[in-house]
């Protein structure tokens, strides 16, 4: 597996314009691999999120949209922050992008501490500033060690929004509304989708240019996902497609996935679904069939 530098960089740039030109131009300069290699899809890992394969306009764009100080910039080129401070913690649109990552052709990649929406230490230099312990719980040290505070390596984040008391994994686990429990249930459904990581996927083109839509398919069946990369809700309409039964398995809100398979079905012997709504930061997955 190889770190996907590409199409991470113009993911956040999608993300910035909330169009999705970038994302859809970074996936076709990605060149063939071996059937025994794959890409490694990430959204931060342990150092800075690097801009250095985009024009000095373009990494300007991001900068603006999710860097806007000095500090929070390094070398040039790179962000140094995790994503829930660069997107004000903004829980709908967290969930878009982590669902958007989990549904592109490869294998997706969590960091420790992305299960929870961990934040970031400013005041450390350099990357240290997404290096800090793991938040376990409400204990000193956020349950990390029981070493003295100024024994660590690295503080753990005690102040704030993202301070240990408020966010760490024991109180989320208690929390069935907690984004930790929200990311279990994408992992879930992913491990059920294995059409994303070895499928022939194909970009599909919509009505609504803050819309990325793609199919992964093999054989008879394939996922189709959805994502609004706009913070305004909209209704897309999508080119013909040959598959007619189709089953969601996976949206930004639950009520709409019941326990009755049936009620979640869009079945239609001749067209696809005329028209299909997206909230703000929406995202809907559809399992679809070819028709028998």
């Amino acid at each position: 597996m190889l770190f996907n530098f590409v199409v991470n960089q113009h993911l956040f740039l999608a993300l910035a314009r909330q169009k999705t030109d970038a994302l859809k131009n970074g996936l076709e300069d990605l060149p063939n691999i071996p059937h025994s290699c794959q890409w490694l899809n990430f959204i931060r890992h342990h150092d800075e999120l690097t801009l250095d394969q985009l024009s000095k306009e373009q990494q300007q764009e991001i900068f603006d949209a999710f860097a806007p100080e000095e500090t929070m910039q390094i070398f040039g080129h790179g962000v140094r922050r995790r994503l829930p401070p660069m997107v004000q913690n903004d829980r709908p649109r967290i969930e878009m992008i982590y669902s958007l990552a989990f549904s592109l052709p490869g294998i997706p990649l969590l960091r420790y501490g992305d299960e929870i929406s961990m934040g970031d230490d400013l005041t450390l230099p350099g990357r240290d500033s997404v290096r800090t312990p793991m938040q376990w719980s409400d204990q000193p040290n956020g349950g990390f060690s029981t070493a003295a505070s100024n024994a660590l390596p690295r503080p753990v984040i005690a102040d704030g929004e993202y301070g240990y008391q408020q966010i760490n994994v024991a109180s989320e686990q208690r929390n069935p509304a907690s984004f930790l429990n929200w990311i279990e249930h994408l992992i879930r459904t992913r491990r059920q989708c294995p059409e994303f990581g070895v499928g022939k996927w194909r970009v599909l083109t919509t009505s609504e240019p803050s819309v990325f839509a793609h199919l992964s398919e093999v054989d008879t069946t394939a996922m189709l996902a959805l994502h609004n990369l706009s913070d305004r809700p909209c209704s897309i309409t999508l080119p013909q497609l040959e598959y007619h039964h189709w089953v969601e398995v996976f949206n930004d809100n639950f009520s709409l996935i019941r326990s009755d398979r049936s009620d979640q079905s869009y079945q239609s012997p001749h067209q696809n679904p005329q028209s299909l709504p997206l909230n703000a930061y929406g995202y809907r997955w559809f399992q679809i069939h070819l028709s028998h």
